[in-house]
């Protein structure tokens, strides 16, 4: 009980927000670990040393996790003023669409203390493992290590590769040494590919609902709304508008709210204060109307001068009399008096696209006793622009006023389209932005991969100098490393973006419109994330080309 309206969008925007971060959380987390891991592999030498010349494990283990835990509570620090603000932000503008006046914006304490604590405690869990392992190491294992990995089977293939003659040896050197590390290759794969499929997703679901906007447009063929505040003639209307300058057709409908039962039921409608929210209408059809009717998922459509049956939308028969369908027996319950129906079909609808129940004028007419009145006017003008739509809009207002006939609303069309055009917009937005850190988390893994590389193959780049390879080849490879990363991470994005494409218009089309959102995949956006992902693999490489590029012979040799 006194829920808003949209308290369910809002929900679903929340959940949302908190998915998208605890998902860069997680992905920056295992980041950590994985950078950790690499730390330690470089260090296990001086680790080495420091057992040599008496340190426990433990000694290096806590000497360890202090670092960690000092550089966790340093991000968590730097993070919570930005979170704050962003979140008051945020929150602000989802309130102000909800129309809702807060009285404090502030967020409850508690909220701050899971902040902290998963700041500081998931790094810190998330290292434990790599930690034990590395401050275990014996002094021996130490003075053994090489540091590089043991070949795996995916560089075998290519070592074959390479024999083979025309092909570009630097780029099956970049291939073999992608694949070098399987987990380090799926860890960086695998974020890129989140933050891929998130952005893939985010405008696939962006074009299913503009298809359902230019759906809705279609559906709207007329160019002014009227609203009257009592039903009058039909003929009294018609006269009226008729000739009105810019006018070219007017369609009367009539609309009145209803309840709706099964036989031997009382209606029982969950509607809002605002009286729209949830409330069940009855339209009357013209004879001819300009539209198509909607489509039908059972049964037909009325005939016209049809008496007796009614024309139904899932959502109202879901909402309604659930499990009722064509050809059965329902009770409309107009100004509280009982009249009973037949279902001739049911329509697919989406919320806010008409009032739920169809019938025809002299459907309802007889259903009432009196005489077929209408209260709604459908104007198509002559021209479509929006200047002419305002002017006729007015001069309907003052046609129908100078004939006694009272006007609630006369409008342009556009507003009608303009507000629920806005309903997903928020939801879409927190899909890309939430795009965004997985994708900027991704990036600084392909950093962390490529720095890693170089210090694994830190004696290989030494053996290419020293028999005449220049530096330019050298950074060439290593940028091709970087980008056929990225490459496989749009590869691997390709089926979870679909699935979370399908995923989330079934979802978030049933929560938002009661319908699922046309399956649309943005070519756009596939290619845009192509670019980027090429683009920032090339940014985030160059560091470690360059320095890959500067090894020489000398400091390959001294390399423990």
């Amino acid at each position: 009980p006194y829920a808003h309206p949209h308290q369910w969008q809002a929900d679903v925007l929340l959940l949302s927000l908190m998915a998208g971060g605890a998902a860069a959380l997680l992905l920056s987390t295992i980041l950590v670990a994985t950078m950790l891991n690499n730390l330690f592999t470089q260090q296990i030498p001086q680790i080495g040393i420091m057992k040599a010349i008496g340190a426990s494990s433990g000694r290096i283990a806590r000497l360890y996790l202090a670092m960690i835990l000092l550089v966790a509570a340093a991000a968590t620090a730097l993070a919570l003023v930005p979170a704050t603000l962003i979140g008051r932000y945020l929150l602000g503008i989802l309130l102000e669409i909800l129309g809702i006046q807060p009285d404090d914006l502030a967020a409850p304490w508690w909220a701050y203390v899971v902040i902290i604590v998963a700041g500081l405690g998931l790094p810190t869990l998330m290292a434990l493992a790599p930690l034990i392992r590395a401050s275990r190491v014996t002094v021996r294992a130490a003075i053994d290590h090489h540091g590089g990995p043991k070949p795996s089977a995916a560089t075998g293939v290519m070592a074959r590769l390479s024999r083979m003659p025309r092909l570009d040896r630097g780029l099956l050197m970049a291939l073999r040494n992608t694949v070098r590390r399987p987990a380090r290759f799926w860890l960086s794969v695998g974020m890129l590919a989140s933050a891929g499929a998130v952005f893939v997703a985010g405008m696939s679901l962006n074009a299913g609902t503009q298809a359902v906007e230019d759906q809705r447009r279609q559906q709207r063929y007329w160019d002014v709304e009227a609203q009257l505040d009592a039903p009058a003639r039909e003929d009294a209307v018609t006269r009226a508008v008729r000739n009105v300058p810019g006018v070219a057709r007017v369609e009367t409908w009539q609309r009145a709210q209803i309840g709706i039962a099964g036989p031997g039921a009382l209606p029982f409608t969950r509607t809002y204060p605002d009286q729209g929210h949830g409330s069940v209408s009855v339209d009357t059809v013209p004879a001819d109307p300009v539209s198509s009717p909607p489509e039908l998922l059972q049964g037909r459509w009325l005939n016209p001068g049809e008496t007796g049956a009614v024309v139904l939308s899932q959502i109202v028969r879901d909402n309604t009399v659930p499990g009722l369908g064509a050809g059965d027996t329902v009770r409309l319950f107009i100004d509280g008096k009982p009249s009973t129906w037949r279902i001739a079909g049911l329509v697919e609808e989406r919320e806010g696209a008409g009032g739920g129940a169809y019938t025809t004028a002299a459907g309802f007419a007889a259903a009432t006793g009196q005489p077929p009145l209408v209260n709604q006017l459908r104007v198509i003008t002559t021209t479509h622009d929006e200047q002419t739509r305002e002017a006729v809009a007015a001069a309907v207002d003052r046609a129908l006023s100078g004939a006694g006939i009272d006007v609630g609303t006369a409008a342009s069309v556009s507003r009608t389209n303009a507000a629920s055009a806005g309903h997903m917009g928020p939801v879409l937005l927190v899909l890309l932005g939430v795009a965004l850190p997985l994708g900027v988390v991704g990036a600084i893994g392909l950093a962390s991969t490529m720095s890693a590389n170089i210090l694994d193959r830190t004696r290989e780049f030494g053996v290419m100098h020293a028999i005449g390879a220049r530096p330019k080849t050298v950074r060439r490879i290593v940028v091709a490393e970087g980008v056929l990363l990225a490459l496989a991470g749009c590869v691997a994005a390709v089926l979870p973006a679909l699935g979370l494409t399908a995923v989330l218009g079934t979802g978030l089309g049933n929560l938002f419109t009661k319908a699922p959102l046309p399956f649309r995949v943005s070519l756009l956006a596939a290619g845009i994330w192509i670019v980027l992902s090429v683009l920032g693999a090339i940014l985030a490489t160059e560091a470690a080309a360059g320095r890959a590029s500067r090894i020489t012979v000398r400091e390959a040799l001294t390399y423990l």
